[in-house]
């Protein structure tokens, strides 16, 4: 059985226009990176082990995070911290569904995507997925303890961390100095008497650096949603932007091993301060922030995406700090 791996990464928006009567542009789509087949011979593959102790779910957490926050130390970036809650709910949830029926990707069976996972987590922060499963697209039973043999977690790992440009998505994911908490999913099949489980497994990494007010889960064509919050230093706020998503149905799972890689949605609409060309202003106060925001007339029904951008000292490139998915009907 071969893994491969998957990466959802994001590009910034452009500079925070220094020119009070221009809002700043956009790039374009955050893109993530295609995934690829993978052969473990860099000189850094796991270690032989004599005698292997194999490691609960939790266990296989706690080592793999240990294992980015190693990567992360050796190029001097510093370490996130495990998140227990909404991210590591999400990633779970997908590890699951990708291990339950043989797919690698972004998207879930349901449809789902990283950032509307996250949100129906109860997270509210931005989310960049890493994804490592099988691609056989056999329907499996999950084992609900799992047995984690520790060199697969590493492998995982070793197969993100050593890619090389300019197919390093990966990496540059788990080195990015942005990122401050890390979810992990860990789910592996039941054994078989003619197969030996390897797991699947989900990193999220997020961006937590504020705290936000709840929004809807659903709203009526016409509605404005309220988005209103606090961010933490060292981020100041600089937007809200308004996304379409498009619908979210069931897709197949030979579908799902076709779609290798994924785009956060661009704004169509972005809120701006006072004194930038806006279609309202939202309003600043040192780090909250509040705008009730219109998803505009022609919002057709399906999913759409509230993000709030911040800029961090000594730059002038707006970040995306919160995602969340809200569905119009």
């Amino acid at each position: 059985m071969r893994l491969r791996p998957l990466l959802s990464m994001t590009a910034a928006l452009s500079a925070f226009a220094a020119d009070a009567a221009t809002a700043p542009g956009n790039t374009g789509p955050i893109t993530g990176a295609p995934a690829s087949s993978w052969a473990m011979s860099h000189p850094s593959e796991p270690r032989a082990k004599a005698q292997v102790t194999f490691l609960t779910r939790d266990g296989a957490r706690r080592y793999m995070i240990e294992l980015v926050n190693r990567d992360r130390a050796s190029v001097g970036v510093a370490p996130v911290q495990l998140d227990e809650g909404a991210a590591s709910r999400a990633g779970q949830g997908h590890a699951e569904d990708m291990a339950a029926h043989g797919f690698l990707g972004h998207w879930g069976t349901d449809g789902s995507v990283p950032e509307q996972r996250l949100t129906d987590a109860g997270g509210a922060d931005m989310v960049l997925e890493n994804a490592s499963c099988f691609t056989d697209e056999r329907t499996r039973a999950l084992d609900p303890q799992p047995r984690i043999d520790p060199r697969n977690v590493e492998r995982a790992e070793a197969m993100f961390f050593h890619e090389q440009p300019p197919n390093d998505g990966h990496r540059r994911n788990i080195l990015n100095p942005i990122h401050n908490k890390l979810g992990i999913g860990v789910a592996q099949p039941l054994a078989t008497a003619t197969e030996i489980p390897a797991p699947c497994f989900a990193q999220e990494f997020v961006d937590a650096y504020g705290t936000y007010a709840p929004i809807p889960h659903t709203l009526r064509r016409g509605g404005v949603v309220r988005v209103r919050g606090t961010t933490a230093a060292p981020a100041t706020p600089a937007g809200v932007g308004i996304a379409h998503g498009g619908p979210s149905a069931a897709i197949p799972v030979a579908e799902l091993n076709e779609r290798r890689s994924y785009s956060v949605p661009a704004p169509y609409r972005t809120y701006w301060p006072a004194g930038y060309s806006t279609p309202a202003p939202v309003h600043v106060s040192g780090r909250d922030f509040s705008i009730d925001a219109s998803l505009g007339p022609d919002a057709e029904p399906g999913l759409y995406e509230v993000s709030v951008w911040a800029v961090f000292p000594g730059s002038s490139q707006l970040v995306m700090v919160s995602l969340r998915t809200i569905r119009v009907e």
